[in-house]
């Protein structure tokens, strides 16, 4: 039969009393601090420098962006320039360039793959709309004439500018995980002053090989290399034996077929 727990002790009413203010002490404290969250759009944070936001077209694309796309966000069909009509310097240029941002994920590959930069993302993230056909962009939205859509906003706060008491948020966070003792993520090998360890600086093959080496009492592969005699029985590389005549071979009759 399992044990059998003892029932509990009822809580007198001010011990009841001192539990409900001991778990509500948590909420009540964090109610006279400043909110760390911003009105948007009346105010608004401006991204990071490597922020990938809506794309621009600033050149002649030549629709390499299309095939490294892994989402299939991106569509180009091409045709032939002419002498009465020519509209880039090559033989073909984008008749029709599409990007649904509908599938993109703003990954940045097509980005990557322009070999001549013409397509940038820029920091805008304006994109929402209650509308399915307004989330492709045509190539004259996305030409760099083109105006950004954007809201208009009162305040502009600056990248990684905390709002509020988030400091004090995270004082309190950093002083709990040091109460509780949390370990620290050990730093990168060569970063911090930390130096190599011996294995570290070899590949992970050999390690682990001279690791189960040392482990087992055989001698590392150095010592094997030096001509140190090996362990249990074995003869170093330089003293062996010549092979028996007598011996037999496998192609002798005495193998038995199968």
């Amino acid at each position: 039969m399992p044990d059998e727990r003892p029932p509990e002790k009822p809580l007198g009413p001010l011990r009841a009393t001192a539990n409900v203010g001991k778990g509500l002490w948590v909420t009540l404290r964090h109610l006279w601090r400043r909110p760390i969250t911003i009105q948007y759009p009346e105010q608004r944070r401006e991204p990071f420098p490597r922020f990938k936001g809506r794309h621009v077209l600033d050149r002649h694309e030549d629709g390499l962006c299309a095939g490294a796309c892994p989402a299939d966000a991106i569509l180009v069909i091409g045709a032939e320039n002419t002498p009465e009509a020519r509209y880039s310097p090559g033989e073909r240029y984008a008749k029709v360039y599409e990007i649904n941002y509908l599938r993109c994920i703003f990954c940045g590959l097509c980005v990557e793959a322009c070999p001549t930069e013409a397509l940038v993302m820029s920091h805008a993230y304006d994109l929402s709309s209650d509308s399915r056909d307004s989330l492709i962009f045509t190539k004259e939205m996305l030409l760099a004439d083109a105006p950004l859509q954007k809201r208009p906003s009162k305040e502009e706060l600056a990248p990684g500018e905390e709002v509020g008491d988030f400091r004090i948020l995270k004082e309190g966070l950093a002083r709990a995980r040091a109460e509780l003792g949390e370990p620290q993520r050990p730093a990168p090998p060569g970063v911090g002053g930390r130096p190599l360890a011996p294995e570290e600086g070899r590949p992970a093959a050999t390690a682990s090989l001279e690791r189960s080496a040392s482990a087992e009492g055989s001698p590392k592969r150095g010592d094997v290399l030096e001509g140190e005699p090996a362990a249990r029985g074995t003869q170093p590389p330089g003293d062996v034996p010549p092979p028996d005549p007598s011996a037999p071979h496998p192609t002798d009759e005495n193998v038995s077929p199968r």
